[in-house]
């Protein structure tokens, strides 16, 4: 196609294209030129053919060829013209004139890592690349990283977006250069042709891209020969799903479902894609269809445009002419400014410019134009500040424009023109500049409110249609109002001012018309029919409220502006009220004292939540006292006219000024400041409303009132909610009498029957008659409790700057204290539990240290903070930002550390901050009349035994306020002695009927026991404030004696309560130890009975616990072994029946639960996977361990057929369950998977549990039998030559085909032996008898013998089968019982299961012995008996030839085809396999199963010798020394020299070159290195089998293995012996030099050796481990940005993944890199796990900062990552943005998962914990 391609383009020679051009440059008429030129060629170049025009076929072959071909052709005659000359060398010239770049403005990848700056950003949106922040200063300071999501660019360099330093050392150079024209730097003939090209290129680009004519081109673009094809383009929306679009596409175009898929791939990721290429008719026809299949009733159908074939090849060359412009621009400082005129030159029509144009038209894009648009106008305009001032301009001009038509938009707002906003409103001078000129303030708000509210008679009203529907789009002018906010200006002028006002007054219309929204009734009677809607109304609130603090911030400026403001919104205020109904005012009388309150009951009329014009004045007023200022000020309350003569002589100059130059008078407030009844009325419906609801006044309005008051307290919105709610309570409070304001706040809680004694004289507390009168009192005891808390909070709260005289760190400071007061938090626990400022800061970090001490964490755990012990005394039961929840649980932390810490049990209330002068009156009311009549009356009715008007909570809070008055009062006398407080007086007053006798009559009282030491500390206090202010010595020394005697009094009753308490425990305990006693003595002979299972763990087996010690050093293998001294459980407990079993082989079979696994987690060759299973042998297993079969347990026992019967129950389940729920389990049935009914541990299969081999068929006599080592190999020796030579005649008289396995069939003994010398064949015959004589047989029943066979299946069917087969007890569905094999598989698993636990030992550290879990143990132990017992109840002929092969491999005689060379051959493997079978080397069709051999133990020390020295000769052949290994001199041993010599013998036997040769210390050492792995595994097997004590040595970390290990396991120290003669020593276990040389001369040795070190397995084997990590998350993050996927031409992957495995980065979680796995489309990591990790994977998600744990292809889990901040927490999702550092124990710990083979288990955890993840599609990651 490319040569197709390349042959039509003629007269395309560079040198006469540019001579053509400047001809018609010199003519003016290069357009024209470049017009022609461009129609001749681009139709040739881009959609020539469907190979090229079909998005899903466009080869890479055919993309790269389009890219040369648009270079060589279109581009490059373009740039020599541009340039005069070679491009490549004048661009590099034209660089040179640059000045060093003072701006980085790199333009971010998505994905790619961005740093804020917390202590210096301006704003959150200012960010560094990385390169720039590595190079600067902030590094050192508090940052905040996150990763882009594409669109932005590096601020570097701006300093405006900077507190300081805003220049990283890179663009440092910059400073200081005089500030020149760039374009009077170019060379004039280059700037003369750069305004020409430019221009056409960019008229050219904006003008195709805007074409709307699919059917044909511009005049002068038209081809001199036409063409008749089109395309049908389908273009990208975010309404439709993929599916959709799937579904569309294969109904249109008749493609399979995987095309489709790709389509749809390129329309999300290009938005566009040409689905159908051909003539006119069959395009229309797709389009039609396409049409019909997406339209629906709630959505339009999809955008599919017929375009004709040379359109779109002008539009993808003009896509290129953008990125072609954005390079060149690139180059020349010159050219970018040449290239920003140009774009924002007004044509002399008068037409819009281009960028103009393509702001309008940005919606009319795709996706991919649009992302180039944007990006060139950041790389050139943007990044020149005169241009980026006219950008704004233009761009605020058409503000109102663009937002309208982003709302109509399909597309998110990341690919938007609006998406630019944060570029230009985040610049303070630039943001001013538009204020001030442009109106900017007053654009963006009246923009809002005209796409969601209607003017009706003056006054906006919210749509809720609109709010509730488009509310996701219509929250970015409001985003757009908080950047333009996010600077408060230095200085102001008047037109500043003028502009913000006007700003502000549009901003109060939209608080207007949200004020009482969604206002609600009280249901009664009946429960309310529908939830109405509330969330638009909180979505707005939410999304508010952070400009409107902003503006509030941006008036505390400025005096003048403050009190403009106040005005505009008093006026506003009382607007509202006057458009409300009639207020009805009523008397209302308590305690003597009378106050005139509204007449509005909340339980009855209609209340709304949302009040943002009495919550913005509550914010103004405590700005006032910064200016002076206070509520009566008569400058907040002028003339209705301040443009009249007078107002302007009496007010201040800069007022005259501003008035002056106002054109239209500007009417702000009344004359008259609001009554204090103004200021109090609607918030306190609110929070009478709230309180109602806490009574459980409302239950009948649904749920959605109690999310309301959910979110009025929560910390997001209660900042400009409930806090400004109470502040507007306490500014009434300052201005009004106490006792008037207490009177209102009881006549709107409905308490004013309460409060004259109407309900205990049997009237009703509200006047509803629907409810009980058990309901009404229950209402009005809650109300009270609410009401009392409601003055704690009114009086109490302080910590706010302009209220109490406190900073906004006390603020914090308390914050903090209550919140660590509940428990101990993590540090983004206390984040969450703080509000946010502009800049998303809490303060936390500047006030944390200082009251709370951090824990760091361990392995699992987040870090957390500890309040210090000083700082519990600030703590208040009723801080009001406590929901009711932090309130219990704080009491109830605080009670239980004083009673550890013996302290009273009393949680007084705190000392509190003195209040600010405007607030100094708030006091007054813990003193007025009222308040102490209704505190006594509270304790009154508690002291009244009839009485049923009170709570314990009422008690509570009545003894709280008491102790705050008390405080009060003793701090105004120590501090301003001169202020009168007289609450002592007044609750002293009327003696026996006082506040103070009410107190003392409560002592003792077992009703408020619960709080007696708070009425203890009270009256306590109230003495001591007595003692204050009297000033009589007399009575002071009575008040103190009384104090004393009372203090006494109560503390003698403390004690007496406690000693009594003593008593009475240790009486309770010595009962129960004398019960005890009495029991052991009575059952003494049971006691002695059980002994051993008492001291027993109830595991099989049990390091450290024997129950014989040997007296001599324990041996495990030979005739010579020590004893069993294992402790075996004798009885197990099914844990289905709880039924007691007696482990024995006749008996019925009790099975463990285990999970089976295929792994690779040993394999040396990452990637290999096992591509045949029929024809794979796992006989003869490969040391790369590339595959293999784990095996695991949760340790619980059952009977065999309880758990069959458990397993038929799951299936019959799961059978009848609907096929809708079935994919939600956490465990696959059909494959025979189910969970431990105990502890819910996945499994799929059991082991059965079998008594030691020891206790059924014991070891013969074999010390009798005299056999050497030599003669026992020469007989083996014999055997093998012997059954090769059959076999080949056998093969010679039937000729079969090569190609088959060999079969090897062993001869019968006595051809053996006949040929022995006569004392060898005695005891070689001796050796392999076989017992098979009555009694000899082992007695296993009949289900045991069957659940070893479902064990050998479960192997066979994991190793062999993907997906594993079910099991017989599953579905009834049998693997091939007849396969030779299935034992093997059952020999591998035990084989690979002690590989696994060696590996996980030693990458712990932990010793061989001693350290093992009861699961491993119980594991291990079953696994290795059952393989024991296997051997000798399988086929003895199938046994037979499987020890006959493996036994060729070891002693090899004649080469034979698939015998592999010992290089290939897994030791350890082959040392178990020949264990189990060579007891059946010489058995025949007539022997039965079941019997044994007389030497075992013999067999096994001569195999043992046999095995290790064919290691060692692996790990001579595989040494790779080099001349760096070299050691210093150390001096020789004959050990040493005897390696050194066995090292060049074998060597020189392999024809191996030895070009370095190593010291005889270090092969020894390195030997002994090697050896070890195999010495520690044989170890564990054979203490397994044989239950001999583990040496000491082996059971403590950090000693010498080597010796002790080869004692255990009859090994001599001095390994070399067995290889070589050495002088002196035993020449019984040396293996011949034949063996050895035949092992090296064996076909396939030299081929593996000449391939190099790196195909061959290294020694000492290491551990294999997870991939190492950078300590730096961002380096993570980074390498994640510049991965591209593989499958869509280099374009940036949206969930990057990396395996942790083998480090891979894979495409997750799209369509783009899915593929095939058994028919079904599977992700990119689903896919890679069955390569890389046999369908188990664990991945890091890059972006999201997770682990993703994967086992098969419908489980999964997220889980931790390893990546933690500072304060000990992962971040997921980089929410907070702290820095994340790799936690190497949070790793280690993921190895061990990994390693241990435990993911399937916790993934299986992780779903049965989260219902969530079972309705993740796994399969798609």
């Amino acid at each position: 196609m490319a040569a197709k391609i390349a042959g039509n383009l003629e007269g395309c020679n560079v040198s006469i294209i540019v001579q053509q051009l400047q001809g018609a440059y010199e003519r003016g008429q290069l357009k024209n030129a470049l017009y022609q030129y461009w129609a001749q060629q681009v139709p040739k170049i881009f959609f020539t053919s469907a190979e090229v025009a079909i998005s899903t076929q466009r080869t890479p072959d055919a993309v790269q060829s389009e890219e040369k071909l648009s270079r060589d052709v279109l581009f490059e005659p373009l740039e020599w013209f541009l340039c005069g000359g070679n491009p490549a060398a004048v661009f590099q010239q034209l660089q040179s004139l640059n000045n060093p770049p003072q701006l980085c403005g790199k333009v971010f990848k998505v994905g790619e890592p961005t740093y804020s700056c917390r202590d210096c950003c301006a704003d959150p949106t200012c960010v560094f690349c990385i390169e720039c922040f590595n190079k600067s200063t902030h590094k050192t300071h508090r940052y905040r990283m996150s990763t882009s999501g594409g669109g932005g660019y590096c601020d570097c360099g701006d300093v405006e977006a900077w507190k300081q330093d805003p220049w990283c050392d890179i663009h440092k150079q910059g400073l200081g250069q005089q500030s020149q024209n760039p374009i009077e730097k170019l060379p004039p003939d280059i700037a003369a042709r750069a305004w020409e090209v430019l221009k056409i290129a960019l008229q050219y680009a904006v003008d195709m891209l805007l074409w709307e004519q699919m059917g044909g081109l511009p005049q002068d673009l038209e081809p001199s020969v036409p063409q008749n094809t089109y395309v049908t383009m389908l273009f990208n929306d975010e309404i439709h799903t993929y599916e959709q679009v799937i579904n569309a596409l294969t109904k249109a175009i008749n493609c399979e479902s995987k095309e489709a898929v790709e389509f749809a791939t390129v329309v999300d990721r290009e938005g566009r894609s040409s689905v159908r290429y051909g003539n006119r008719k069959s395009c229309d026809e797709a389009r039609t269809v396409i049409q019909k299949s997406t339209s629906s009733v709630r959505s339009k159908p999809l955008k599919v445009e017929v375009m004709h074939t040379s359109v779109c090849a002008h539009q993808a060359f003009a896509q290129k002419v953008l990125n072609w412009l954005g390079q060149v621009v690139n180059h020349s400082d010159g050219l970018r400014h040449i290239l920003c005129t140009t774009a924002l030159q007004q044509p002399p029509t008068g037409d819009p410019c281009v960028v103009e144009r393509l702001m309008l038209a940005d919606t009319a894009l795709w996706k991919t134009a649009r992302v180039q648009c944007h990006q060139i106008m950041m790389g050139s305009l943007l990044m020149d500040q005169e241009s980026k001032k006219q950008f704004s301009v233009l761009y605020t001009r058409n503000y109102p424009q663009v937002q309208k038509d982003f709302m109509a938009d399909d597309h998110d707002h990341g690919v938007s023109i609006i998406s630019l906003s944060v570029q230009i409103f985040t610049v303070p001078t630039l943001a001013r500049y538009l204020i001030m000129e442009h109106d900017l303030l007053a654009i963006v708000i009246r923009t809002f409110l005209d796409q969601c509210a209607s003017c009706r008679h003056g006054r906006y009203l919210l749509d809720r249609e609109k709010l509730q529907k488009n509310f996701r789009r219509l929250q970015f002018p409001l985003l757009d109002l908080k950047y333009v906010l996010s600077m408060v200006p230095d200085q102001w002028n008047d037109q500043l001012k003028r502009k913000f006002l006007n700003g502000f007054k549009i901003m109060v219309e939209l608080l207007t018309s949200m004020q009482g929204m969604d206002s609600v009734t009280r249901q009664v009677g009946q429960h309310i029919e529908m939830e109405p809607e509330w969330e638009s109304a909180f979505n707005l609130q939410i999304k508010l409220a952070p400009a409107v603090a902003m503006m509030a911030g941006w008036c505390a400026t400025d005096k003048m502006v403050l009190i403009d403001a106040f005005r505009i919104v008093v006026k506003a205020l009382l607007e509202i009220r006057g458009t409300a109904d009639t207020v009805k005012m009523c008397k209302r009388r308590v305690c003597d004292q009378e106050a005139i309150v509204v007449d509005y009951t909340v339980s009855r009329e209609p209340v709304s939540i949302h009040l943002p014009i009495c919550r913005l004045l509550a914010g103004l007023y405590l700005q006032l006292g910064k200016h002076g200022l206070t509520f009566n000020s008569p400058e907040l309350y002028g003339p209705l006219d301040w443009t009249s003569p007078q107002a302007r002589l009496s007010r201040a100059s800069e007022i005259a000024h501003r008035a002056s130059a106002c054109p239209t008078p500007l009417v702000l407030a009344r004359s008259q400041p609001p009554s204090a009844m103004d200021l109090l009325e609607q918030p306190l419906r609110t929070l009478v409303m709230i309180a109602q609801v806490h009574a459980e006044m409302w239950k009948r309005n649904g749920y959605s009132l109690f999310h309301q008051v959910y979110y009025y307290h929560n910390v997001r919105c209660r900042a400009e909610m409930q806090d400004k709610d109470i502040i507007m309570l306490q500014v009434a409070c300052a201005q009004m009498d106490p006792n008037q304001f207490l009177i209102a706040l009881l006549n709107k809680f409905e308490l004013m029957n309460w409060i004259e004694d109407v309900t205990e004289k049997g009237g009703s507390a509200t006047d509803v008659s629907a409810e009980s009168t058990r309901d009404l009192l229950r209402f009005t005891n809650s109300l009270v409790e609410e009401f009392l808390t409601f003055l704690i909070i009114i009086t109490g709260e302080r910590y706010v700057p302009g209220i109490g005289q406190v900073s906004s760190e006390d603020m914090v400071r308390r914050e903090v204290i209550h919140q660590l007061c509940i428990s101990p938090m993590a540090h983004s626990e206390l984040s969450k539990a703080l509000p946010e400022n502009n800049n998303y800061e809490t303060g936390l970090e500047g006030v944390v240290h200082s009251v709370a001490s951090f824990k760091k964490p361990g392995v699992t755990g987040m870090g957390r903070y500890e309040l210090k012990p000083e700082f519990y005394k600030d703590y208040n039961p009723f801080f009001y930002h406590y929901t009711r929840a932090d309130q219990s649980k704080s009491e109830e932390a605080q009670l239980k550390r004083k009673k550890q810490e013996g302290e009273s049990t009393a949680c007084p209330p705190p000392e509190l901050p003195a209040l600010s002068k405007e607030f100094s009156s708030l006091v007054n009311v813990l003193e007025c009349d009222v308040f102490v009549h209704t505190i006594r009356m509270v304790l009154r009715r508690v002291n009244s035994s009839r009485s049923r008007s009170w709570t314990e909570a009422m008690v509570h809070r009545a003894l709280h306020l008491v102790g705050m008055a008390l405080n009060e009062e003793k701090r105004l006398y120590q501090t301003s002695p001169y202020i009168r407080f007289n609450f002592v007086k007044k609750a002293t007053e009327g003696g026996s009927n006082s506040l103070y006798s009410a107190l003392h009559d409560l002592l003792g009282k077992p009703r408020i026991q619960n709080h007696a030491d708070l009425l203890t500390w009270v009256i306590d206090r109230f003495d001591e404030v007595k003692d204050l202010k009297d000033q009589k010595q007399g009575a002071s020394d009575a008040q103190k004696a009384k104090k004393v005697s009372s203090k006494s009094k109560t503390d003698a009753e403390r004690k007496k309560k406690a000693e009594a308490a003593r008593k009475r425990r240790e009486k309770i305990l010595a009962q129960m130890s004398d019960m005890q006693k009495s029991f052991i003595r009575d059952n003494l002979e049971l006691f002695e009975a059980t002994g051993t299972e008492l001291s027993s763990s109830p595991s099989m087996e049990v390091e450290g616990s024997p129950m014989v010690v040997p007296s001599q050093y324990p041996v495990a293998v030979g005739p010579d072994r020590s004893p069993a001294t294992h402790v075996t459980l004798t009885t197990s407990t099914c844990i289905l029946c709880q039924e007691d079993q007696e482990v024995a082989a006749g008996n019925k079979c009790v099975v463990l639960a285990a999970y089976v696994q295929r792994s690779t987690a040993l394999s040396k060759s990452r990637g290999k996977v096992l591509e045949d299973p029929d024809k794979y042998d796992p006989l003869l297993v490969s040391p790369d361990l590339y595959h293999g079969v784990h095996t695991s347990t949760c340790g619980h026992v059952m009977h065999a057929d309880c758990w069959q019967r458990f397993y038929e129950a799951i299936v019959a389940r799961e059978q009848r369950r609907a096929l809708r729920f079935r994919h939600i389990l956490s465990y696959e049935v059909d494959r025979g998977e189910f969970l431990c009914p105990l502890c819910e541990t996945l499994s799929n299969t059991v082991i059965p549990i079998l008594p030691p081999s020891s206790t059924i068929q014991p070891d013969s006599v074999s010390a009798d039998i005299s056999l050497s080592f030599s003669d026992w190999l020469d007989g083996l020796k014999k055997t093998v030559e012997a059954s090769q030579r059959a076999m080949m005649k056998e093969e010679e008289d039937k000729m079969e085909s090569s190609d088959d396995m060999p079969v090897l069939s062993p001869c019968p003994l006595p051809s053996i032996t006949k040929n022995m010398a006569e004392m060898a064949a005695q005891g070689f015959q001796q050796l392999f008898e076989y017992m098979t004589e009555t009694g000899a047989q082992a007695p296993y029943s009949d289900s045991v013998k069957e659940m070893m066979k479902l064990f050998s299946r479960a192997t066979y069917t994991n190793m062999l089968h993907d997906p594993p087969l079910p099991t017989k007890f599953g579905l009834g569905l049998d693997p091939n019982d007849d396969d030779d094999r299935v034992p093997i598989t059952a020999w591998g698993t035990c084989a690979y299961t002690i590989r696994t636990l060696e590996w996980l030992l030693r990458d712990q550290g932990k010793p061989l012995f001693g350290s093992l879990s009861s699961r491993q143990a119980d594991c291990i132990t079953a696994l290795v008996r059952v393989v024991t017992v296997s051997g000798s109840l399988s086929d003895p002929q199938t046994i037979s030839k499987s020890a006959l092969r493996l036994l060729s491999a070891l002693l090899p005689q004649e080469p034979m085809k698939n015998i592999p060379c010992i290089l290939d051959l897994d030791m350890f493997f082959t040392l178990v396999f020949l264990h189990v079978t060579i007891s059946s080397l010489y058995c025949d069709e007539n022997t039965a199963a079941g019997g044994t051999i007389r030497g075992v133990a013999l067999n096994d020390k001569h195999l043992m010798h046999l095995v290790t020295a064919a290691h060692l000769v692996q790990i001579l052949l595989a040494a790779n020394f080099t001349s760096a290994d070299t050691p210093m001199d150390t001096e020789e041993t004959a050990e040493g020299s005897a390696w050194v010599k066995l090292f060049m013998a074998v060597r020189k036997e392999a024809g191996v070159q030895t070009p370095v040769v190593p010291s005889g210390w270090q092969l020894q050492t390195y030997v002994r290195e090697s050896v070890l792995p195999f010495l520690r595994c044989s170890a564990l097997f054979f203490h397994c089998h044989t239950g001999v004590q583990s040496p000491a040595q082996l059971q403590e970390s950090g000693v010498s293995e080597f010796e002790p290990l080869c004692q255990y396991l009859a090994l001599p120290a001095d390994l070399s012996s067995l290889l070589l003669q050495n002088s002196g020593a035993d020449v019984g276990h040396v293996v011949p030099h034949t063996i050895h040389s035949k092992w090296c001369h064996y076909p396939g040795i030299k081929e593996s050796l000449a391939s190099g070190p790196a195909s061959l397995v290294k020694y000492p084997v290491e551990v294999n481990r997870l991939v190492p990590l950078p300590h730096d998350y961002s380096d993570v993050i980074n390498r994640g940005s510049v991965f591209t996927c593989p499958r869509s031409d280099g374009d940036d992957s949206r969930a990057p993944t990396m395996c942790l495995v083998c480090g891979q980065m894979l495409c997750s979680q799209s369509y783009c890199c899915q593929t095939d796995l058994e028919g079904e489309p599977v992700g990119a990591c689903t896919a890679h796990i069955y390569t890389c990790g046999a369908g188990v994977g664990i991945f890091l998600r890059v972006r999201e900062c997770q682990i993703l744990l994967l086992t098969g292809k419908t489980k999964g889990c997220f889980y931790p990552s390893p990546y933690l901040d500072d304060y000990g927490e992962h971040d997921q999702g980089l929410r907070r943005g702290n820095p994340l550092y790799l936690c190497q124990e949070r790793y280690r710990k993921l190895q061990k998962l990994w390693l241990s083979h435990s993911i399937p288990e916790e993934v299986v955890h992780f779903m049965e914990a989260n219902a969530s993840f079972a309705t993740i599609e796994w399969q798609h990651l």
